[in-house]
């Protein structure tokens, strides 16, 4: 047993059947390997035959979607504007409206007074003109009034004539 060549025959032998070994069990994953091989190249050939189309249709999709976009960020300005208006409409229409009810007032205010200073002789009470509280040309009853026609009847033809055309251009 001391025979080297003995030793050196049972080494290589034993190299031998280890490589063997390995060799067998790196087989199964050799074929394997050969297998994966073969898919990867179908799909990759899949990939280049499917691939270019699919990325025209992504492009003309966001082309189409960035189109969409712009439009509806102009209808959305728009529709501010629009809204913008309208509110400067309603505003408008709210100081008519408050323009008007103080017009309405003081028409009836008027027509008040004017109907106690014809009924009466006297300002209303609430007038705090002083000239109209002096004194300066006492109240005519009733019966002292000449008649309506002759109080608005013009005074000397044509004089009187004139300021009524005067107030007929201010209006």
């Amino acid at each position: 047993m001391s025979d080297p060549v003995f030793w050196l025959g049972l080494s290589v032998g034993l190299v031998a059947v280890a490589i063997l070994a390995v060799i067998l069990t790196l087989l199964p994953a050799v074929i394997q390997l050969g297998r994966a091989a073969q898919s990867v190249e179908r799909f990759f050939d899949t990939l280049l035959r499917e691939l270019p189309p699919t990325l025209e249709a992504l492009r003309l999709t966001s082309l189409e979607v960035s189109e969409i976009a712009d439009s509806l960020d102009e209808g959305v300005k728009g529709a501010g504007q629009v809204v913008k208006q309208v509110s400067r409409s309603l505003e408008g229409a709210r100081t008519q409206a408050r323009d008007a009810q103080v017009n309405v007032r003081s028409f009836w205010a008027g027509v008040r007074a004017a109907w106690q200073t014809l009924a009466h002789g006297a300002p209303p009470a609430g007038v705090s003109n002083p000239r109209l509280r002096s004194g300066a040309a006492p109240p005519l009853s009733r019966r002292d009034a000449p008649p309506l026609a002759e109080r608005l009847r013009p005074k000397g033809g044509q004089a009187a004539a004139q300021p009524s055309q005067a107030n007929a251009a201010k209006s």
